[in-house]
């Protein structure tokens, strides 16, 4: 019985694998270093259009979030304090809810003061555009707004403030 199970599962990852390939499923490439979101149209929670030109720091960190994926809770206090320093890195922070939904939830935290930045909302094309593969997304951007920086996942801080600072 084991034996069988074990023939039936390495057919249909193999299957899988071959239909995948013969298909074009591959994964979409992440935002490579230089991509612009200089054009990055979305909008925010209270129905403003947010573009990056009102941007007027030197870096922008953009995070790329869902409300529906745990992580976020545990990145809050850091992109928290991350906000708190914004001014003194010379850096605004941004974050991007993919999934452009849940905003009943959100609004009560920005309502409450728990959520200090930024919240716009994607409906999934501009993290398909930019072939955002998981979040949460960190990306680093200079001036122009082209990336320098990224990880998936949340860096944490300490790393994170050391990517902004080597913009200098």
């Amino acid at each position: 019985m084991k034996k069988t199970l074990l023939i039936i599962c390495s057919l249909f990852f193999v299957s899988t694998l071959i239909l995948g390939t013969a298909f074009g499923a591959t994964e979409a490439p992440q935002p490579q270093p230089g991509a612009s979101l200089a054009s990055l149209q979305l909008y925010d929670l209270q129905g403003h259009q947010f573009t990056m030109s009102e941007v007027k720091t030197g870096r922008v960190v953009v995070i790329f979030w869902a409300f529906w994926c745990d992580t976020w809770k545990k990145a809050l206090p850091s992109i928290q304090e991350l906000t708190a320093e914004q001014q003194d890195l010379d850096c605004t922070v941004l974050t991007v809810s993919v999934d452009g939904r849940y905003t009943e939830e959100i609004r009560p935290l920005v309502n409450a003061g728990k959520i200090p930045f930024p919240v716009l909302l994607d409906d999934g094309s501009w993290t398909k555009q930019l072939g955002l593969r998981r979040v949460p997304t960190v990306v680093v951007l200079d001036q122009q707004r082209k990336v320098v920086w990224l990880r998936e996942a949340y860096p944490g801080n300490a790393k994170l403030k050391d990517a902004i600072r080597a913009m200098k």
